[in-house]
């Protein structure tokens, strides 16, 4: 069978233009960094983190905000559609979430000169947005089991619309800890050194466009987990019909 390569691209448009959004502002990074136009403090490649740390933190508290809004509305209105967006937003998120205390553990290793290969070079539990993060992320991890277990549609969306709704606060408890408590985690609203992370306006560009990017891929996987719902719906349907002809 020949591949329509048009329509292909066509049906995965936002997947396409995310993946290429993506590429051209690593090779961006590489090229910068290669020719010391894009500066980083000690020289440290490492800095590089920065950017998807920060992109993946984005799209975890974003997904979760999305699934808010999405079971708020499922409530109001009991369209399922509703239900499935906030779902796979919380699918997606937990995803994200877990690249976040990946990436960031890492720039802690990286950036306090440590090296270690010791846990506590890598994790601090007496830090507060490292510790606030990883219970939001068994927070949403504990919904999606939870979630599962219902076997009855209507109850399902039902209780899990308002679990989703209830543990939406661990989100903005994760991005405050850092602002309340004393943390390691850098803060973006203190005054920077010239040649950081915050306040270059190359940098800050980077960091925008790589934003935009893993947001566009966001939406094409939401759409994509929503439309495997809608054809499982189906095909459950399918098979409890052709049960019961038999």
């Amino acid at each position: 069978m020949a591949l329509n390569v048009p329509k292909l691209l066509k049906t995965n448009l936002l997947l396409v233009i995310s993946i290429a959004m993506l590429v051209i502002n690593l090779l961006l990074i590489v090229i910068l960094t290669s020719f010391n136009l894009l500066v980083w403090k000690d020289n440290r490649i490492v800095y590089i983190i920065f950017f998807y740390h920060v992109s993946g933190a984005w799209l975890a508290y974003f997904s979760f905000g999305v699934s808010l809004l999405s079971h708020i509305q499922y409530l109001r209105n009991k369209k399922i559609i509703f239900s499935r967006i906030g779902k796979n937003s919380i699918i997606v998120g937990v995803f994200f979430t877990a690249f976040t205390l990946i990436t960031g553990s890492l720039w802690y290793n990286a950036t306090s000169a440590s090296y270690g290969s010791k846990p506590e070079d890598y994790w601090q539990w007496s830090d507060p947005r490292q510790t606030m993060t990883f219970v939001l992320l068994m927070s949403y991890i504990a919904f999606l089991i939870f979630r599962s277990l219902i076997e009855d549609k209507e109850q399902k969306t039902k209780l899990s619309a308002a679990l989703g709704i209830a543990l939406f606060p661990t989100v903005p408890l994760s991005y405050f800890s850092a602002i309340i408590f004393e943390s390691f985690h850098v803060l973006s609203i203190k005054p920077a050194d010239p040649g950081t992370i915050y306040w270059n306006p190359l940098k800050i560009f980077i960091l925008l466009f790589n934003l935009i990017g893993m947001t566009i891929f966001f939406v094409y996987i939401v759409k994509q987990l929503v439309d495997l719902d809608k054809k499982r719906e189906k095909l459950d349907i399918l098979i409890q019909k052709r049960l019961i002809e038999a």
